[in-house]
């Protein structure tokens, strides 16, 4: 008489699939950084670093959220809206202020 098993041999589970996350959030939290960094004076210098890293991480967010790497799209549209949002306008007035002031000095 031959002895069985009493239990299947293990099989190991497969490994769990982790998201790329990261970079819709970052586009977020980049956005709002840059939407506070706004109601400071200094913090207007910083806006358009912030502003630009947080659209270019929405950017790659939601190509991420596309191709099912990632499942933060919203997330990462969000904070890539709000960077635009953000940024344009600012750099707009940057620009308008650094304009008039050398024209009122020049």
């Amino acid at each position: 008489m031959t002895q069985r098993a009493m239990f299947p041999p293990h099989q190991s589970l497969p490994a769990p699939r982790h998201d790329r996350d990261g970079a819709g959030t970052a586009a977020l939290v980049l956005a709002v950084l840059s939407l506070a960094l706004t109601t400071q004076l200094w913090g207007l210098l910083l806006v358009i670093p912030a502003g630009i890293s947080s659209i270019a991480c929405g950017v790659v967010g939601v190509r991420r959220a596309k191709r099912g790497e990632a499942s933060n799209g919203r997330m990462a549209l969000v904070g890539l809206v709000l960077g635009s949002v953000i940024t344009v306008p600012t750099a707009c007035f940057l620009i308008w202020l650094i304009a008039g002031l050398h024209g009122a000095y020049a």
